[in-house]
């Protein structure tokens, strides 16, 4: 007979996937065989006397060979009176008379995978015992079950076809006295908010099982343990399964169907070919799954099952608005732009949707009520009154939910993003905002924002790069389907992405508040580099100033919390031309840069634009340009002296009036009252390294000093920004020492 060490070292080594490596894994010890022997459960339970109800519905449902010792398990134990107390409770006069579907649903939600002691069970820890995370004592607190059942029927609202979708095992939540310490709120009111026909008994040590009380823990069998309960366990549901039966949140759960969608399980497919040829798990797209009984299904490429630590720590937290909230709701916020709730664009409504579930350990009404502890994924703060918000409550097999009298609005609803969840004018935009993940910046209400908005319209008529914007509504039933797109060089149309994305939209975000359009104004865009031009005339973005054009703003108006917002005919878009290949062309009077066509011809001249690689001197990196007027060069021409004749010479001297951004560690251009300003290296050489420049900042102009002291004043209006850098006239010529 093989040695059993041998054995169990061979059986380790087989375990498929996660167990390839022939090592012990942290929570293979679940597994294990106890040391002693005491008789299986189905004898230990059998020999007590008391527990024949309970071992006849077993042995009908089909679970006799798991309290036999077939498999380790741990079970929980309702006495006769228990069992009849269940069966007086449901009208069942007997348990012959229950269907056998039913009472493996009943008779599995006792039979938890593994086996527990009471340790194990108050303070389970999944990464193994000796790893304790002492945050986490008690908080991972449900139990993979044997009830499940088998498989049901959605129709696919997308595809109009029939899916036979697969139930995984239920999962048992055990609450300890740990549970609630380690969380620091009291064990009883939690307890028995969500269970208030059972009354908290469990002692400093002990836990309830669902709704149940343990009377007995522990029991060593052959096979595992027996703890005897005081109730029978109610078999639970998903939190989606309990809010689809509450007809006061049908319009929450309506909405939440919306986004209803298939995943096929290969695998499971494969291991349950009898059931059907293809079976799917319901998911919500990116919404909380809340139709799982599982809380992980392999997102991470990890088989489901062996991710002990999401599966036995994680719940979905549904705080589901009821139905006259999320009418009253749409009545203030949504009523201008849409008849009913029903025609609401899916990307808002996925955005209210997320800010009702959290994902996190399960939530008790104490944390509710401490104010910041529970966060959206958006990061703003969940908070009802959990005794005079909340009309109903439950505890499911995947989490909890709270049926509240009020919608959990998340700060984007009302801050400067406002309008663009308001009004479907505005999907475009806000799709590219949400893709490129600005939305929560700008939700904050430490910063003020001023938000300029094209609508649908305006980016249809909008270039990126060589091809316009087009919206790909994809299918209208199918949330993710829809898309902004480009056209490639072949002509097909393809997603538009994310980094353009970004560009695009950070462009028209500027921080502060813009409530005067007049003077002469500039602001920074959350691109670096990139500014916003402001005058009477309106507004201008890099590449329409540089062209001379400033456009009409309209105020769009509403309580927004952090800032103000206008509508904009023209998308803002940063300059896509670059000084050194725009500027060898600037003696053309349609060329951006013609008031420098005089300093362009000395360029020239000093051989610093061959084609190809104009200014290559500079390395490719952002620069600053400050370069004498036309008139200046024209009069420094006439006088003599100060350009240099011999073109090498001249190529030298040119170099003065280049300075380069990242050797001088600047993060902005310099704007009149930006406060940029200091002694910097150019690109000129001289003796003993670079020669410097020094910029001033009076608050209301600029003014550049060379080496010998001489001053010059910058007279641009506002510099012209392009790809590769800033350009600024100055109304005299420098000397480089």
């Amino acid at each position: 007979m093989m040695h059993k060490p041998i054995c169990r070292f061979l059986w380790a080594c087989f375990l498929p996937l996660f167990f390839w490596q022939c090592q012990k894994q942290p929570w293979e010890e679940h597994y294990e065989r106890p040391d002693w022997l005491r008789g299986n459960a189905w004898e230990v339970l059998e020999e007590r006397g008391n527990f024949g109800m309970f071992l006849e519905a077993a042995e009908r449902a089909g679970f006799k060979d798991v309290l036999t010792g077939k498999v380790i398990a741990t079970v929980m134990a309702p006495d006769d009176a228990a069992m009849q107390q269940y069966l007086q409770k449901h009208s069942i006069t007997s348990i012959t008379g229950m269907p056998i579907t039913e009472l493996r649903r009943l008779i599995g939600f006792h039979l938890i995978y593994y086996a527990y002691d009471q340790q194990k069970l108050a303070n389970y820890q999944p990464f193994g015992f000796g790893l304790e995370i002492p945050d986490n004592a008690g908080l991972y607190y449900k139990h993979r079950t044997r009830s499940r059942d088998t498989v049901s029927v959605w129709r696919d609202p997308a595809t109009q076809l029939n899916r036979t979708v697969f139930h995984k095992d239920r999962f048992l939540p055990v609450f300890s006295q740990r549970h609630f310490m380690t969380k620091g709120i009291d064990a009883q009111r939690n307890y028995e908010y969500f269970y208030p026909q059972s009354a908290w008994s469990a002692g400093t040590d002990g836990f309830h099982v669902g709704n149940a009380a343990v009377s007995e823990y522990a029991i060593p069998t052959d096979n595992g343990y027996v703890y005897v309960i005081d109730e029978v366990l109610e078999p639970l549901e998903t939190v989606h399964s309990l809010l689809k039966n509450e007809p006061d949140y049908s319009t929450f759960m309506a909405i939440y169907d919306r986004f209803v969608d298939f995943w096929y399980d290969e695998n499971t497919s494969t291991q349950y070919s009898g059931l059907a040829d293809s079976l799917y798990i319901v998911t919500h797209g990116s919404l909380p799954q809340i139709a799982s009984e599982w809380s992980y299904n392999g997102e991470s490429g990890m088989p489901d099952y062996a991710n002990l630590p999401e599966l036995t720590y994680r719940a979905f937290n549904v705080f589901a608005p009821n139905n006259q909230a999320l009418n009253d709701f749409f009545q203030y916020y949504w009523s201008n732009h849409y008849s009913s709730i029903d025609e609401v664009n899916l990307l808002p409504l996925s955005l209210l949707l997320t800010n009702h579930v959290y994902q996190g350990n399960i939530v008790f009404p104490d944390e509710v009520v401490q104010g910041d502890k529970i966060t959206s994924t958006f990061g703003n703060p969940i908070t009802f009154d959990p005794y005079t918000e909340v009309a109903g409550r439950g505890i499911a097999t995947n989490g909890v939910y709270y049926g509240l009298n009020k919608v959990v609005v998340p700060g984007m609803f009302y801050s400067v993003t406002g309008p663009l969840l308001q009004n479907p004018n505005y999907k475009m935009f806000l799709h590219m905002a949400v893709q490129s993940n600005v939305m929560a910046p700008l939700m904050s209400q430490v910063l003020a924002y001023t938000l300029f908005v094209p609508s649908d319209q305006v980016l249809l008529n909008t270039l990126v790069g060589e091809s316009y914007l087009f919206w790909n509504e994809g299918h209208p039933l199918r949330f993710g389907d829809e898309a902004v797109e480009i056209e490639n060089n072949d002509g097909i149309r393809v997603p538009l992405g994310v980094g353009t994305m970004n560009q695009l939209v950070s462009n028209h975000i500027v921080s502060g508040r813009i409530t005067q359009f007049s003077g002469k104004q500039v602001f920074r865009t959350r691109n670096p580099f990139s500014y916003i031009y402001v005058t009477d005339q309106g507004v201008a973005s890099s590449a329409t100033y540089n062209s001379g054009r400033f456009l009409p703003v309209r105020e769009i108006t509403g309580n927004w919390t952090n800032g103000v917002v206008y509508a904009v005919d023209e998308a803002l878009q940063r300059e896509v031309g670059s000084i050194k290949f725009l500027i060898a062309g600037a003696s053309s009077t349609t060329s951006p840069l013609h008031e420098f066509s005089e300093f362009a011809m000395l360029l020239n001249r000093a051989g610093l634009l061959p084609s190809g690689a104009p200014l290559s001197f500079l390395l490719g990196e952002r620069f600053l340009l400050f370069a004498p007027t036309n008139e200046a060069i024209r009069a420094a021409l006439q006088a003599g002296g100060i350009i240099p004749e011999d073109n090498a010479a001249l190529a030298e001297y040119l170099k003065y009036y280049f300075v380069p951004i990242n050797e001088n560690s600047l993060s902005d251009y310099p704007f009149p009252g930006f406060g940029v300003q200091g002694q910097w290296n150019t690109a000129h050489m001289a003796q003993g390294g670079r020669s410097r420049l020094t910029v001033m900042d009076q608050g209301t102009g600029l003014s550049v000093q060379d080496a010998t002291g001489q001053t010059a004043t910058v007279v641009s209006e506002f510099p012209k920004t392009f790809t590769d850098g800033a350009i600024y006239q100055i109304d005299g010529l420098l000397t480089a020492n």
